[in-house]
């Protein structure tokens, strides 16, 4: 079984692979903010709302195969996985509510930059306290250019007023204004995230990727519900595509982009490095927004977009 902690050394030949695995999820996560900001422009649903039904959609479908395939007969019930599984759907559940309410007040572009610009570093520092020792030179290096492309990234929308995702959800500001619990959202996203790249970086026997998102997601959305209960549902608002938007992040952007992530973390992915290599879903959410939700591409934004790509292969896992 590979070592849980992140030591920030060469990785074994599976890690390889697993690096791709990392990179696929993310960039499936990529298509979350966009997917949700179409189901809030056509019904009346609550961002909690959204985020609880794509992890309950989520979860219940992998609840169901992975009982036809005799997976939840396999379950370890010891101590260690039940807290596993509970701390993996605690803070899932925050990042997904906290993530989907910070794009309705910021905007996918913005959002996505923040909460997913801290995961790296809190893993980094995290890492680095827990091992008592800096991390490695290129890994520094890459998380020094992350930050400055997620800060020229988050200038894709530009400074009109009423640009972005806010203008296409009606439900948010103008991306380029201050807001405070907008961005205090974001962060406490970006901090769940790097949670559970730490959390599920370690391998509990018997309990593999397909079997942990099944249970804990559908824990995870069973408390976004009680969450979302407070602000509405409004299910009957919804219309076709709203209702293809919620399927979409169920079964694409969770089911697929979480078994593609955790399958890589897994495999022996560093958690600082997999962190990194979620930089990909910042890339895929821009290129969303400006494709889809027509949000206008500045220079210093494609900058952005070199620079976090630069940083994805510096932490690229050895050969």
């Amino acid at each position: 079984m590979p070592d849980p902690r992140d030591t920030g050394r060469a990785v074994p030949h599976s890690a390889r692979s697993g690096s791709v695995l990392v990179a696929l999820g993310a960039a499936l996560w990529g298509t979350g903010g966009v997917a949700g900001t179409i189901v809030a422009a056509d019904s009346a649903m609550s961002w909690p709302a959204i985020s609880a039904l794509r992890l309950l959609g989520g979860g219940l479908v992998m609840l169901a195969v992975t009982a036809a395939m005799g997976g939840l007969r396999r379950v370890p019930r010891s101590r260690e996985a039940l807290g596993h599984v509970l701390l993996t759907a605690v803070l899932t559940g925050v990042y997904g509510t906290a993530y989907f309410e910070s794009v309705s007040l910021v905007g996918v572009a913005v959002s996505t930059v923040i909460s997913l610009g801290v995961a790296p570093v809190a893993v980094a520092v995290a890492t680095a306290l827990h091992e008592r020792r800096p991390p490695r030179a290129t890994v520094v290096l890459a998380l020094a250019t992350a930050v400055v492309g997620l800060l020229l990234v988050s200038d894709v929308s530009g400074s009109e007023p009423g640009a972005g995702s806010a203008s296409v959800s009606g439900a948010g500001v103008a991306v380029g204004s201050s807001n405070t619990v907008g961005v205090l959202l974001a962060l406490v996203a970006g901090l769940a995230f790097a949670g559970t790249s730490i959390v599920n970086r370690r391998v509990i026997p018997g309990l593999g990727p397909s079997t942990l998102i099944a249970v804990s997601f559908t824990l995870a959305g069973v408390l976004s519900a009680v969450f979302a209960l407070c602000t509405g549902f409004h299910l009957a608002s919804a219309g076709p595509s709203a209702w293809g938007g919620v399927a979409f992040l169920a079964l694409v952007q969770t089911v697929l982009g979480y078994l593609a992530f955790y399958g890589g973390l897994q495999r022996g992915v560093a958690a600082t490095t997999a962190a990194v290599l979620s930089l990909v879903e910042p890339l895929v959410a821009t290129v969303l927004s400006v494709v889809v939700l027509h949000e206008p591409l500045t220079v210093v934004g494609v900058v952005g977009i070199v620079l976090l790509l630069v940083a994805v292969v510096l932490v690229r896992t050895p050969r």
